[in-house]
């Protein structure tokens, strides 16, 4: 992922004050807050984060587009005006940043929420530790909540949390400072096929492991030949035999994922790579990968249910083995 930080603007948010910590410039970077904010942004980019597209004239878009230190102040204030009905707050780093991403402009807003450690001074033998506050996590690991937005399409990666005031819990980002309704993450949207898909099985009696290796197998081949996953071609593939179960199965997928799931580019690449292998633990202790185009062939392994309820893999035409 080619990413290239231009310029970047920090302001901070602590509960104790009733205005913000604005900064007027820019923020000075060195090779180390490059870094820094390189691998922030790089975690944005993972199946966690929902995603959207925001019109030519959608009045956050016009603001990522302009100054990004007059963006900064401008979107950091609205910001505060939503964040401050949370019930649990934190001293925050909010931090704008101007990159380019394979040679396209990008904007992004970072929130970090700063922590307490515990530093090694040296100079008092009797006290050689000291608790200090404002500490900035790790790099590799993801802000607390952050919003990537390409400039060029509008299309933006969105990491939230909900906050709690008067005792609901609300998607603030999207639904107040957005105001644009992202779909569904893809960590989540396969979470909901497999619960969804295993919740029907079950009510049919069809709920093995040969049902979850058959939804694990449908996941692999709809994202490998189409990047997506719909939920009728998926009921097909599942419940082929089951009209009833089809139909429910779309039903009460739509309630969590009302459309096709989409994929992008990175998103299918990284769950196909989770999807390949078939993993398989065996009462006896035998643990199993297999991979899903060896799985689904009969003439290479093949599950055999005896008489007694036990199971037999048989598995066929081995030329070499090989102790690894």
């Amino acid at each position: 992922m080619d990413i290239y930080i231009k310029q970047a603007v920090l302001h901070q948010f602590t509960p104790d004050d009733t205005e913000l910590v604005l900064s007027n410039q820019l923020l000075a970077i060195s090779p180390k807050i490059e870094e820094y904010l390189r691998k922030k942004i790089q975690r944005v980019y993972s199946d966690d984060a929902k995603t959207g597209i925001l019109g030519d004239d959608h009045t956050f878009l016009e603001k990522a587009k302009s100054d990004l230190l007059e963006a900064s102040l401008s979107i950091a204030q609205l910001w505060k005006e939503e964040f401050v009905l949370s019930e649990n707050q934190k001293t925050n780093d909010l931090l704008f940043v101007a990159y380019e991403k394979n040679g396209m402009e990008h904007f992004a807003f970072l929130r970090i929420a700063l922590r307490e450690n515990l530093v090694h001074i040296g100079e008092n033998p009797e006290k050689p530790l000291m608790l200090t506050h404002n500490n900035l996590p790790s790099a590799g690991s993801a802000p607390d909540e952050a919003l990537l937005i390409n400039l060029q399409s509008g299309k933006y990666h969105l990491i939230e949390k909900r906050i709690k005031h008067n005792g609901a819990f609300l998607n603030y980002f999207s639904d107040n400072l957005l105001q644009d309704k992202p779909t569904i993450s893809a960590k989540k949207s396969i979470q909901a096929v497999e619960k969804t898909a295993q919740k029907i099985a079950d009510n049919f009696q069809q709920g093995d492991f040969q049902f979850q290796s058959k939804v694990k197998s449908a996941i692999f081949n709809h994202l490998e030949e189409a990047g997506e996953l719909s939920p009728e071609k998926l009921a097909n593939d599942l419940f082929d035999q089951n009209l009833t179960a089809r139909l429910s199965f779309v039903d009460q997928l739509k309630d969590v994922v009302p459309e096709t799931i989409r994929f992008d580019e990175i998103d299918t690449s990284r769950q196909l790579k989770k999807f390949e292998n078939q993993k398989l633990s065996l009462s006896n202790g035998i643990e199993l990968i297999v991979p899903n185009n060896i799985y689904q062939d009969a003439e290479s392994v093949e599950f055999i249910q005896n008489e007694d309820g036990t199971y037999s893999i048989l598995i066929k035409n081995i030329q070499d083995i090989k102790n690894q």
